[in-house]
C-alpha cells in the first residue's frame, strides 16, 4: 500500500470513528447520565490514553514553557464548549442533522480568516458558501414545515463556532513549535480539569447504572477520542491537513446512517437534501484549497 492509500486510509477511519459519537452518548443519556458527566468520563479515558501515548514514546515532550500555558488553557476551553454544545444537541436533535451541522465549521473558519485576517474570498468560494448556507436553511426546515428543534440548532451552531475558532488558533496562534500530539493532550486535559471544576460547582456526577452503559463509555473514550484523534494525527502527516479534513465528510454520513441503523432515526427529504448541499459545498471549499 502507497504511503498516499495509507493517509487517506487514516484519513476515513478517523472521519468514521468520530461519527461513532452519537451512538454512545445518546444510550448514556437515556441511563440518566448529563452531558458533563459523560464528558467528564469521555476527556478523563482520552486524556490518560494521550498521556500513556506520548510518556511511551517520548516523555521529555510533555515538558512546555510557561508562555504555553494560557494558549493551550484558550485552546482546551474552545475545544470542551464545543463538546459541550454539540453533546448537549443531542437531546434535541438527531444524529445525523446535528453531526452534519457541526461539518458547517469549514465555513465558519472562511468567514472569520476573511473578516480578521483578510483572506481574499474567490468566486468560487463565495459560490460554495452560499450553497452551505441554503443546506443549513433546508436541513432546518422538516418535511412537515415546522422544523427542527431551534435551541438544538443554537447548540450545534456554537459548537461549530467554537471548534473553528479552535482551528484558527491552531493556524494563527503561537502553538506552532509543539508537537500535534503534546497539543492534543493538554487541550484534552484543559478540558478535563473545565468538567470536574463544573462538576464540583453543580454537585452532581450521574455515574453509569448498567454494565452497557460503561461499554458505552469505554467506546465512547476510544473510537471517536483516542482512535480518531491518532487517526488524524497519522493522515496528517502521510498526506496533510487539507486533504485530510476533505475525509471528514464521511463524519456526519457516518453518524446518519448509525443513527438509522442503530437509533432507528428517520432521515426525511428535505433534511436529506440539506444534508447533500452541506456536504458538497464544503468539500468543494476544501477541495479548492487544496488546488492552490
Amino acid at each position: 500500500m502507497t504511503t498516499t492509500a495509507k493517509g487517506y486510509l487514516f484519513a476515513i477511519l478517523s472521519a468514521v470513528s468520530y461519527g461513532t459519537n452519537p451512538i454512545f452518548a445518546m444510550p448514556l443519556y437515556h441511563d440518566g447520565m448529563d452531558v458533563s458527566t459523560v464528558l467528564l468520563m469521555r476527556y478523563a479515558i482520552g486524556t490518560l490514553c494521550m498521556f500513556l501515548m506520548i510518556a511511551f514514546h517520548n516523555r521529555k515532550s510533555l515538558v512546555i514553557g510557561l508562555k504555553d500555558v494560557g494558549g493551550l488553557s484558550i485552546m482546551g476551553v474552545l475545544m470542551v464548549l464545543s463538546s459541550i454544545t454539540l453533546f448537549a444537541s443531542y437531546d434535541y436533535l438527531s444524529a445525523g442533522i446535528a453531526s452534519t451541522l457541526l461539518f458547517f465549521y469549514p465555513v465558519m473558519v472562511s468567514l472569520i480568516m476573511a473578516g480578521f485576517y483578510h483572506e481574499r474570498l474567490g468566486l468560487r468560494k463565495i459560490i460554495c458558501l452560499i450553497i452551505a448556507f441554503i443546506g443549513v436553511a433546508t436541513l432546518s426546515k422538516g418535511d412537515d414545515g415546522t422544523g427542527i428543534s431551534w435551541w438544538g440548532f443554537t447548540l450545534v451552531m456554537l459548537s461549530s463556532l467554537s471548534y473553528s475558532l479552535y482551528l484558527v488558533y491552531i493556524n494563527r496562534g503561537p502553538m506552532k513549535h509543539l508537537p500535534s500530539s503534546v497539543v492534543t493532550f493538554y487541550v484534552m486535559a484543559v478540558g478535563f480539569i473545565f468538567l470536574i471544576i463544573n462538576s464540583l460547582i453543580s454537585g452532581e456526577i450521574h455515574l453509569p447504572q448498567h454494565a452497557l452503559s460503561w461499554l458505552n463509555i469505554i467506546g465512547l473514550g476510544f473510537f471517536p477520542t483516542l482512535l480518531s484523534l491518532w487517526c488524524t494525527s497519522q493522515a496528517i502527516a502521510l498526506i496533510g491537513s487539507t486533504q485530510t479534513a476533505i475525509f471528514g465528510a464521511m463524519e456526519p454520513l457516518t453518524a446518519v446512517v448509525l443513527g438509522i441503523l442503530i437509533l432507528g432515526e428517520r432521515l426525511t427529504l428535505m433534511p436529506a437534501i440539506g444534508m447533500v448541499l452541506i456536504f458538497g459545498s464544503v468539500t468543494l471549499l476544501m477541495m479548492q484549497k487544496k488546488n492552490k
